[in-house]
């Protein structure tokens, strides 16, 4: 069945590639104006002309999420231009593909303030108009990496820790205003982000191989994230199976888990 965004007003950052760009394609398909949002307003005008699937308005809102006065302005803008916003998608983060020893510390922060604070202080923006019109959805783009430890990945996932304790807190604190969390563990989505991640002196690393081909596509994850809005799902796991293996081995046989780490720690070290 289609439509099921129909009427919804949806915001997604990290809109022009990867996951959200297929979550705008998708979402825009099931019948929701969208407002999309990253750094490179090329890009979003690119997923704009995709979003073909239906006559939904698609607005664009450019900005750095980590710049404070461009994520205060860009919130007004919003809160100012529409008198409702039902969902937003915080889906804008940046990888890291680096040893602990190895990233400097401003590194580290910088990682905590695109995965963590940014999608945190939006959230605090906007979550006034949805205590106010007594509805909203949150949508945060989290990972396995927020579930268990991955090598390469110290504040990585140390972020997406983060932002499970944040959001299952937030719920819990705006239960009678109607206002949900859901939190997207996702694995193996087909995207570039591994070429943007962060190395332990902050350069990004680069062309890779690893995931650009294989594993689910945007589009494929983004359904799935459809009927989490649609159910207002607390979490829900769009990864592939070895992903979802890892995660069950990690509570059942903790030993054999790190052992299996170390052996994807050895095999990332080769590439």
């Amino acid at each position: 069945m289609k439509n099921r965004l129909q009427g919804q007003t949806i915001w997604i950052t990290g809109a022009s590639s990867g996951v959200g760009e297929g979550m705008a394609t998708v979402f825009h398909r099931e019948g929701a104006e969208l407002i999309l949002s990253a750094r490179r307003e090329a890009e979003l005008e690119r997923v704009k002309e995709d979003c073909t699937g239906s006559s939904a308005p698609v607005h664009l809102l450019p900005f750095d999420v980590i710049d404070e006065s461009a994520r205060e302005a860009a919130a007004a803008e919003v809160l100012q231009r529409f008198p409702r916003l039902d969902v937003l998608v915080n889906n804008a983060g940046i990888g890291q593909r680096s040893l602990a020893k190895d990233t400097q510390l401003e590194v580290e922060r910088r990682i905590m303030e695109v995965d963590y604070f940014a999608p945190v202080a939006l959230t605090k923006l906007v979550l006034p108009r949805m205590i106010e019109q007594q509805s909203g959805h949150f949508v945060v783009t989290s990972s396995v990496a927020g579930k268990h430890a991955v090598p390469y990945h110290t504040t990585y996932c140390a972020a997406k820790h983060a932002l499970h304790g944040y959001y299952d807190t937030l719920r819990i604190e705006h239960l009678k205003d109607n206002i949900a969390c859901t939190l997207l563990v996702i694995a193996g989505i087909k995207s570039n982000v591994f070429e943007h991640a962060l190395t332990g002196d902050g350069s990004e690393y680069g062309e890779s191989t690893w995931n650009n081909d294989s594993g689910m596509t945007a589009e494929a994850c983004a359904e799935r994230v459809v009927e989490a809005i649609v159910n207002r799902e607390d979490e829900v796991v769009i990864s592939i199976e070895e992903a979802r293996q890892a995660m069950l081995l990690r509570d059942k046989d903790p030993e054999a888990f790190k052992q299996r780490m170390a052996s994807m720690m050895e095999w990332l070290a080769k590439g």
